[in-house]
């Protein structure tokens, strides 16, 4: 195999790459049309469905990848693959079985969120949603639920809630422990997504059914992703979100509480997505506490633990989030750097999902030019250029300073 390949690349059919330290090979734009054209239709078919299959085999994610350490190595290696990845969830959402484009999901949605990528996956949404009538209620909802977070992280709150919302009869359906877990988490989205229309009322009653579904189901009963998705909502939902709307109401403290009750949780999953938000919320917190020097720590750690996990999107908001506390601790420029940074990487790597999922920090142009007035223009010009080439690398290194 080797040397046909050799051969092949000393032929210029095929080009010779490395990516993530291994030899990777791929053929010539041209060659590749050629191929596809003399490809037949079964042909055509058996060797999409061959290779999502392989794709499908390569990131199922060992027990040691599913949290922690582990988890890194299987987003470096979803990384690699990522083209190929996606060639193959566009094919079976649009030509496959539809429980086969659902269990590829399922087993990487952690990759596209945490690596950057959930916006290519919105042009798949709508067809994930009408294939999803012909899976099993069980099945349908895990494949309703995809769209609705996919919705939420891209913006589109209000077609997220309505497809929760039309849907909740059908995840009350579906018998076991992991049927409650998926209910409790639809209604502690679907209070959520209440609070951030200030419909606080109902956004708490909505969290209340959420919570005392929770309590029914201990995470010792469940294991493997089962145990992973009723500690991610205990997390997000019965506390975090919780805790957004007691701090949007001047409840610093009972916030506070929650907050560190969901990072514990987090903790106990290993679960980088919900740690991220737990740290951020927690550092929202520390702010309206005046608490600042906390607030800085949880944000360094945040921003650590997102540069770890590749998620560059969020280490940006991190960096608003500093940029927010040297604000206020009368060092201007120090935040002119990290938010012109930080907008620089978001205008390359795009909006991502932490977003979506916390209070944003102030970071519109009002800021700047708040900033500006302080420490005058050709200081302001200096630091805002600095922020915008300085690179993620660099920009990190700086705010962990």
């Amino acid at each position: 195999m080797l040397e046909t390949l050799g051969s092949l690349v000393d032929s210029s059919l095929v080009q010779a790459d490395t990516r993530g330290g291994e030899p990777r090979f791929s053929l010539l734009e041209t060659i590749r049309e050629y191929a596809l054209e003399r490809l037949g239709d079964g042909d055509w078919r058996e060797a999409h469905d061959r290779h999502a299959a392989y794709l499908l085999a390569l990131a199922q994610p060992a027990a040691a990848e599913l949290a922690g350490p582990g988890q890194l190595a299987w987003l470096d290696r979803l990384e690699t693959e990522h083209d190929d990845l996606l060639a193959a969830m566009s094919w079976l959402v649009d030509q496959g079985p539809p429980e086969r484009a659902l269990r590829l999901f399922w087993v990487t949605w952690k990759f596209w969120w945490l690596r950057g990528h959930i916006a290519e996956l919105a042009r798949l949404g709508d067809n994930v949603a009408a294939n999803s009538e012909r899976l099993p209620p069980h099945q349908r909802t895990i494949a309703l639920s995809a769209v609705g977070f996919i919705l939420i992280s891209n913006g589109d709150q209000a077609k997220a809630e309505t497809l929760f919302g039309q849907n909740l009869p059908l995840y009350r359906q579906v018998s076991g422990k992991l049927g409650v877990v998926l209910t409790a988490t639809v209604l502690g989205v679907l209070g959520y997504l209440a609070a951030l229309r200030r419909d606080y009322p109902h956004a708490t009653d909505l969290l209340g059914q959420s919570q005392a579904l929770l309590r029914e189901v201990g995470d010792d009963d469940l294991s493997g992703y089962d145990r992973l998705q009723h500690l991610l909502t205990v997390a997000l939902v019965g506390l975090n979100v919780l805790g957004q709307v007691q701090l949007s109401q001047g409840g610093n403290d009972t916030a506070a509480r929650l907050f560190t009750d969901g990072l514990t949780v987090a903790r106990r999953a290993q679960d980088t997505i919900s740690l991220l938000i737990s740290l951020y919320d927690l550092a929202l917190t520390s702010q309206a506490q005046g608490d600042l020097a906390r607030a800085a720590g949880h944000l360094r750690g945040g921003l650590a633990l997102a540069a770890g996990a590749g998620d560059e999107t969020s280490a940006a908001y991190y960096l608003e989030g500093l940029a927010a506390v040297a604000g206020q601790q009368d060092n201007p420029q120090r935040a002119v750097r990290l938010l012109a940074a930080a907008r620089s990487l978001l205008e390359a790597k795009g909006s991502g999902w932490l977003h979506a999922f916390v209070p944003r920090v102030p970071h519109d142009d009002a800021v700047l030019e708040a900033l500006r007035s302080r420490i005058g223009d050709a200081a302001f010009e200096e630091a805002q250029a600095w922020g915008a080439s300085t690179g993620s690398r660099r920009a990190r290194e700086y705010a962990l300073e």
